[in-house]
């Protein structure tokens, strides 16, 4: 039963596969075949078919087995009409023998030309098949892909233009993204009208915005009328208080003037009927005395009445003097005031206090006003030092800060202020300064210029010396007129008579009870007065509210904050219009619809392809054409690939399908393999080691830069800020890895602290200074610590006593803390020339700063030249350039550990050179020729001769020693350059120097072409 059930089962294997469009190749197993071309190819003959792969009439040659023996094989010649190449095919059934399957090739300029012949079975030929062959190039273990052959049918290759036909029109449907997306995708119309709407509302609020601001902006009404409330309040209480405070003023003056009036009534006991007459009277009796004596002494001369007249006049003048000084001397003055001065004012010596006291308060606002500007004036000179001081240490230019300018200025100030204002300088007319009374104008303009003053008035009266008062009273002189008449009328005259009585000019009374009661009536207390006064002003301030209610400016719901709520409303839907993006309202008005069909498409074009392209044609195959079921295909492959250090020996196999129009597949079996030996210059290597001699020192150096963040006017390293905290730390680390190194030793450390220009120079260096003490501090802080953390081995010998006898330091770390050294550089103006130089993205006046960094000596000067002159590049230095000169540089100087000497010479291998004959072993000729190219070498040559730069490995050959292999090369050479005599007398030259040379030249093409043109080697058999 089970022997039944599986014959059933095979004989349905065997119908389903004998139905099958491929049974027949199942059955009898056609392959497709590979073969090497033959190094000799005939005349194609013209295609009398116009296809692209037509046979031509057979041609005979001769193939060489592996056992030498020769078989005559029909050969031939197809002509392909697209690669335009002749393909040369053995003419056996279904099968191809090749001449041989393994073949010789030589590698150029490193490239291997790899050729076959690859062969189609008519069985593998049908209108409605696909025929891919797949060549597959092995490099050792690796397989490479080659470029794929196909051949396809007539009713096939139509089925595929049919199906890129229906897959042209569905993309066509697909919209391409070089149209216009918003005039495809957008309906323009709808959202043209939405901007319109929305630019209508826009406006609306805009202008809704403007109402409520300017309704915000104005005041409060109800504050307004607050405000005048409490206006009108103020005024009437301050008009009440001025009223209360004159009704008090105006009630002390009237009672004053009642008790003066009164003491004076109780006081006033002598009352002269007229208080000048006594005096008057007194001076008359006197003078009328004195004249009568003098009439009466007729034993006077004239001479001694004009002596005497003149001694009269000087003790008048005396008295008038000292009564200048009285009342009544004041009293006189007024009344020649009134009479003699134009324009003056009836009782201005009333005003001579007054006066007073204006002047000296001008004098004091005056004086206020000058200690106003004086003071100003100092402050701003304070702050023009402070401003000169930073600008000095900043080292910025200071020359523009003049300080004495500012005095000047506010002196000027003052003065024009002073002037402008009469109260600052008006000073009231002093009335000493008027001629006294006794004193004639013109007698007053003639002897003094002074102003009259109490001293002026004594230097004036002293002025009227005796010997000019004598000189006028002198006999015949103008003080002694004549007597005039005498007899009965001098009689007539009662001045030598008339005497005043004195008693008479005199009223004596005492004051009664009324005066003495009006005195103590009119006695007044004004501050009781006042104070009465003032308690009703505050009667009245407190009975009536109009004048101290005061309104409280305050509204707890004002007007401008409901319109700022309204403002700040139409502010956010006018500021959301603002932020709308068109490019986000136009997707408002997509066709959504349109757009997602066309992007479905897009999405699935590579998945329509694979539907309706079930065999898509491949673009970089290396044939792909239409054949006819006439005769077996023949194509000759021919490429050239990359040579490799697995190039030396590669297999070439081919391995394919065949695909029905139905889609079934048929995998073709692997053909035969194909073998090439790949011949090159490497067999010529010379592998010969090179040395070099290397100089060892014992110092060295390590250098590292480092830039550290300082705040302006400080000098104190702040590690919090990240910049600082990275630098120490690349600092600690160098120093880590120096101190650990198994070669060197530190022998010391030295900061070389640079500032930048700007500023003074000595300023600068100060600052460098103490950074870098600041840097140093913190990194002997950080290298004690890691000084400690690091082990020491150390060996001690100790005595009984427990004392160290020895003590030995094996592999001991430097203190590097107390190898610390620092050198400072005030201004780096070397390290920015540098930069200025090597700066790629510096725009500006390179040159012309250049030429002032090194013409100027001044570094202050240079700096101040660069910054007037140069604005813009200076603001870039000052970005750019300057924080990089203000780094810090670090030099560790370096010792071998161990060594004494300071040179030793060693030799060692040319690592490098070793480097460069390992990659041309492995067939990398650009990397070794950059590292050949130095040595001019064999290896050299070989490298410039596998790139194809004949010439140049020509003349590294030509100064070579001219061995075999030497000559050989030559020869090759030569032959390229087409110089074939010069290349086989070099060969033949090799081959005596080396007989493997021959055997050598069948397996490089150039020489042999030339054995073979030339008949070389034809005695030797093995030729």
């Amino acid at each position: 039963m089970r022997s039944t059930k599986s014959f059933y089962i095979l004989f349905l294997i065997m119908v389903i596969t004998a139905c099958t469009p491929f049974g027949r190749l199942y059955k009898e197993q056609p392959r497709v075949t590979l073969a090497l071309p033959t190094s000799g190819q005939s005349t194609p003959v013209a295609a009398a078919k116009p296809d692209s792969a037509i046979a031509a009439p057979p041609l005979n040659f001769v193939f060489v087995s592996d056992k030498g023996d020769s078989i005559p094989v029909g050969m031939s010649v197809e002509w392909d009409s697209i690669n335009k190449e002749n393909l040369t095919t053995m003419a056996l059934d279904e099968i191809v023998v090749s001449a041989s399957s393994t073949r010789n090739t030589a590698e150029r300029n490193g490239l291997i030309n790899v050729e076959f012949v690859v062969t189609v079975p008519r069985a593998l030929q049908q209108d409605n098949w696909m025929v891919n062959v797949r060549p597959v190039l092995m490099r050792g273990d690796m397989p490479d892909s080659l470029k794929e052959l196909r051949f396809t049918g007539q009713r096939f290759r139509e089925l595929q233009e049919r199906d890129y036909r229906r897959y042209d029109r569905f993309v066509e449907k697909i919209i391409p993204d070089s149209v216009n997306f918003y005039r495809t995708y957008v309906d323009y119309r709808s959202f043209e009208r939405y901007l319109d709407r929305l630019k209508w509302y826009k406006r609306g609020l805009e202008k809704r915005w403007a109402i409520q601001d300017a309704k915000k902006r104005r005041p409060d009404p109800l504050l307004l009328r607050f405000e005048m409330f409490n206006r009108h309040s103020a005024e009437r209480d301050s008009l009440l208080k001025d009223r209360m405070l004159g009704n008090s003023y105006r009630m002390i003056t009237r009672r004053w003037w009642q008790y003066d009036r009164a003491l004076a009534r109780v006081n006033d006991t002598l009352h002269y009927q007229n208080k000048y007459l006594l005096e008057r009277f007194r001076f008359f009796n006197d003078k009328w005395a004195n004249y009568a004596k003098r009439q009466a002494g007729d034993s006077l001369t004239r001479a001694d009445n004009a002596k005497a007249r003149a001694e009269a006049l000087i003790a008048r003048k005396s008295y008038f003097h000292d009564r200048a000084l009285s009342a009544a001397a004041w009293q006189a003055e007024r009344e020649f005031n009134l009479e003699r001065e134009t324009g003056s004012e009836p009782g201005a010596r009333i005003y001579s206090s007054r006066f007073d006291y204006f002047n000296e308060k001008m004098e004091r606002l005056d004086a206020g006003l000058y200690r106003y500007y004086r003071i100003k004036g100092a402050r701003a000179e304070k702050k023009e030092n402070l401003k000169f001081l930073r600008a000095f240490l900043a080292g910025n230019d200071t020359t523009h800060l003049n300080r004495e300018q500012l005095t000047e200025k506010y002196i000027r100030r003052y003065e024009k202020v002073k002037n402008f204002l009469p109260m600052f300088h008006y000073r009231r007319p002093d009335l000493d300064t008027l001629p006294p009374s006794w004193i004639t104008e013109t007698q007053y303009k003639e002897r003094t210029g002074r102003p009259d003053t109490l001293q002026t008035r004594k230097v004036l009266l002293s002025q009227f010396s005796k010997e000019e008062i004598y000189a006028y009273y002198e006999p015949h002189g103008p003080g002694m007129p004549d007597r005039g008449p005498s007899g009965f009328f001098r009689g007539l005259l009662p001045l030598p008579t008339y005497h005043r009585i004195l008693p008479d000019s005199v009223q004596r009374r005492t004051p009664g009870p009324k005066a003495f009661r009006d005195l103590e009536l009119s006695r007044i207390d004004s501050a009781a007065t006042l104070d009465r006064y003032m308690r009703r002003y505050e009667t009245l301030r407190s009975a009536y509210p109009q004048y101290h209610l005061i309104r409280e400016l305050y509204n707890i719901h004002p007007p401008a904050l409901r319109h700022a709520a309204l403002q700040a409303g139409y502010g956010e839907r006018i500021a959301r219009i603002n932020s709308l993006d068109s490019t986000a309202l136009v997707k408002m008005f997509y066709k959504t619809q349109k757009i997602a069909r066309n992007e479905a498409r897009k999405a699935m074009k590579d998945e329509k392809f694979r539907d309706i392209v079930r065999h898509p044609f491949n673009p970089e195959a290396k044939l792909d054409t239409v054949i006819y079921a006439a005769d077996q295909v023949r194509f000759l492959y021919s490429q050239k690939v990359p040579a490799d250090e697995n190039s030396a020996r590669m297999k070439v196999y081919v391995v394919g399908n065949v695909l029905n129009s139905n889609g079934s597949e048929y995998p073709l079996p692997k053909s035969d393999t194909l073998t090439f030996l790949v011949s090159s210059m490497t067999k010529f290597i010379d592998k010969t080691p090179r040395f070099v001699r290397k100089i060892v020192t014992r110092d060295a150096e390590a250098n590292t830069s480092v830039n550290f963040y300082f705040p302006k006017n400080r000098f104190s390293l702040d590690e919090s800020i990240d910049v600082n905290r990275k630098g120490v730390k690349q600092v600690r680390d160098l120093t880590l890895a120096l101190m650990t190194d198994p070669v060197y030793i530190i022998d010391s450390l030295t900061l070389f602290a640079t500032s930048s220009p700007e500023g003074n120079w000595g300023v600068n260096g100060e600052i460098a200074r103490k950074r870098a003490e600041s840097i140093r501090n913190i990194l002997v802080r950080d290298f004690t610590q890691l000084y400690d953390s690091l082990a020491v081995g150390v060996s001690m010998e100790m005595d009984e006593a427990g004392n160290i006898r020895r003590r030995e330091v094996k592999d001991e770390i430097p203190n590097l803390p107390q190898l610390i050294k620092i050198r400072t550089i005030p201004e780096g103006w070397d390290k920015l020339r540098h930069l200025i130089v090597e700066d790629k993205h510096f725009v500006g006046n390179r040159g012309a700063i250049l030429r002032i960094i090194d013409d100027e000596p001044e570094p202050d000067r240079r700096e101040w030249l660069i910054k007037s002159r140069y604005k813009t590049e200076y603001a870039y230095m000052l970005d750019k350039l300057y924080p990089s000169v203000r780094a810090v540089d670090f030099r560790f100087t370096l010792s071998r550990r161990g060594m004494q000497q300071d040179t030793v010479y060693t030799t060692e291998p040319d690592t490098a050179y070793a480097r460069g004959v390992e990659c041309l072993e492995k067939r990398k000729y650009a990397q070794a020729l950059e590292i050949l190219r130095p040595y001019e070498d064999m290896n050299t040559g070989i490298a410039y001769m596998s790139l194809g730069y004949d010439k140049a490995a020509l003349r590294i050959f030509g100064n070579l020693p001219q061995t075999a292999d030497i000559k050989y090369m030559q020869a090759i050479l030569q032959a390229r350059l087409g110089n074939e005599e010069q290349a086989v007398r070099l060969l033949l030259s090799a081959v005596d120097m080396n007989e493997k040379m021959k055997f050598r030249a069948n397996l490089d093409p150039e020489l042999s072409a030339l054995v073979k043109k030339y008949g070389l080697f034809k005695e030797e058999d093995d030729w």
